[in-house]
């Protein structure tokens, strides 16, 4: 079950939903996967929502989208005691709430983190993350 399991940061799901052209570059990884959004990220898709003032009918595009092809995973102990890891093993290198709430759920799950912002999740032993950027 694990590797047919990822979790898919906040970045590439906007891709993917604005239909850029970055999206295409992690298809492949998503393919034959069950593709999971930890509870931060759907909060930040709910936060562009308001802030952006998305109408009625591409806020229920929005969660249609989410609902076909994402299963969304809330915290619960196990991933708030990963979050309590990630948060104190990058304390030398402070790692935003958001994104260590997303690696949270993805070690608390064993499975890879899909990422274009690899950057924001190094050194976090572990964590498994698939990107394509290139600097």
């Amino acid at each position: 079950m694990i590797g047919d399991i990822i979790v898919v940061d906040t970045c590439v799901f906007s891709y993917r939903f604005k239909g850029h052209s970055l999206a295409n570059n992690y298809e492949k990884y998503l393919e034959g996967k069950t593709c999971l959004l930890s509870f931060q990220t759907l909060g930040e898709i709910i936060n562009w929502a308001l802030k952006n003032n998305w109408g009625d009918e591409r806020k229920k595009l929005c969660m249609q989208v989410i609902d076909e092809y994402y299963k969304i995973i809330h915290s619960d102990n196990e991933i708030v005691g990963w979050f309590a890891f990630v948060r104190t093993v990058r304390r030398n290198r402070p790692i935003s709430v958001q994104d260590a709430w997303i690696a949270a759920t993805a070690l608390a799950l064993g499975c890879p983190l899909l990422t274009h912002n690899a950057k924001d999740f190094e050194n976090i032993p572990g964590l498994k993350i698939i990107t394509e950027y290139t600097a």
